[in-house]
């Protein structure tokens, strides 16, 4: 079912994700659902949603009054809440996407008993507020794809358990911005405008981004590349590498991979 002009959203669970995904689809620049209703669960953001868009969201009455207004239902509820209300409603001919992180696949299929064409278990970020970034989604199929693209890239994974694996890249985020912060703060030191410094950084890294998302090369050929033998970028990517840098990222990665499956990652093989 690929989106239409007629399609309508629905939303239980107005919390900070689900907020963003609805900013995301019915802001200007691109696909809009014809109504989106959202539930008062959070009062605060569905009020904020409403008053955002007049006239595209408005506040349900009751969670089965929004699954049937709804052609495509997306599910933002806390876990318990979830078990305890889902059973409760009829899902009968709609598609229903979950944003729930911790409610496995095989479990939301039992509590809304809908087909596994009918039901996607998904992780969007906040960025899909700005129809940017990565949403995950399992499984594969043609209306989540068509959907998520609305809002980001969607990122089709082929086994449930890759979700929790490419989840984990999500805790770098601070590591990212504190390698900027640290970058700008030794160019500020040493005379540049913090203004002028962050724009450069901003831009640099944007472009960067950019031209790995475009490119058919491996990060690590990329990396191998930019390290001209006797440059700048080999003096740095040497250090790191000699100082346990890259591994320390890894060594975390496996951390929180632990901490959320609560399972060993796989060993890592060693390095020459």
């Amino acid at each position: 079912m690929a989106p239409s002009a007629d399609t309508t959203l629905g939303l239980l669970g107005t919390g900070k994700i689900g907020s963003a995904v609805f900013s995301g689809f019915c802001s200007d620049g691109g696909w809009q659902p014809k109504h989106a209703v959202v539930s008062a669960r959070t009062k605060a953001k569905a009020e904020a949603l409403a008053a955002k868009f007049p006239g595209r969201v408005s506040i349900g009455a009751s969670n089965q009054e929004i699954v049937d207004r709804s052609d495509v239902v997306f599910v933002g509820l806390l876990p318990h809440v979830a078990r305890e209300e889902l059973p409760k409603l009829s899902f009968a001919g709609k598609k229903v996407v979950s944003m729930m992180a911790t409610i496995p696949y095989d479990e939301l299929l039992q509590l809304v008993r809908l087909p596994r064409e009918s039901v996607v278990r998904s992780v969007p970020l906040p960025a899909a507020a700005k129809r940017a970034g990565p949403i995950l989604a399992y499984p594969d199929n043609a209306f989540a794809r068509e959907l998520f693209a609305q809002v980001g890239t969607p990122v089709m994974v082929a086994h449930e358990a890759e979700i929790t694996k490419l989840t984990g890249i999500t805790a770098l985020i601070s590591f990212f911005y504190a390698t900027c912060d640290t970058t700008q703060q030794w160019c500020v030191n040493n005379g540049v405008s913090a203004q002028a410094s962050r724009d450069y950084i901003a831009s640099f890294f944007h472009a960067l981004a950019t031209a790995g998302a475009e490119s058919t090369e491996g990060f690590g050929e990329m990396a191998d590349e930019a390290a001209t033998p006797g440059g700048l970028n080999e003096q740095v990517h040497r250090a790191l590498q000699g100082n346990g840098g890259y591994e320390l990222v890894a060594d975390q990665l496996d951390a929180i991979f632990k901490r959320l499956s609560g399972t060993a990652p796989a060993p890592r093989p060693a390095r020459g």
